[in-house]
């Protein structure tokens, strides 16, 4: 099993994360908070791009944490950006964008995605 890494990182108007590994309930108790901040200071409207790397998906419990946070916060969004690797990434964005009221999209470059956050 393959360690776990999330970096943030906060620029002006959005949030990038850095995400590669198997996420579990820690990852999660640790990064919502900051995610929860960073929605407060931008009026419940931030812009977030997730940059995937050898992700290897959620435990159960951490899965659970996942939909809870994006069901109470459906409406804090903007614009996510998912820049990943892999086909079930792509079809894992199109998935989840009913979660959210802002737009929601898979991009293979991050430079892309950025244009497209700004």
């Amino acid at each position: 099993m393959s360690m776990t890494m999330i970096t943030p990182k906060r620029y002006d108007g959005y949030v990038e994360l850095d995400v590669s590994g198997k996420l579990t309930r820690r990852d999660y108790d640790a990064l919502l908070p900051r995610i929860e901040q960073a929605i407060d200071e931008h009026d419940g409207k931030l812009r977030m791009l997730i940059e995937l790397h050898d992700f290897h998906g959620w435990t159960p419990t951490a899965f659970v944490d996942d939909l809870r946070f994006d069901v109470r916060h459906h409406d804090d969004f903007d614009r996510i950006a998912i820049v990943g690797e892999k086909t079930v990434e792509k079809v894992g964005t199109k998935l989840s964008a009913p979660f959210f009221d802002g737009d929601v999209r898979f991009f293979d470059d991050p430079t892309e995605a950025r244009s497209w956050l700004s």
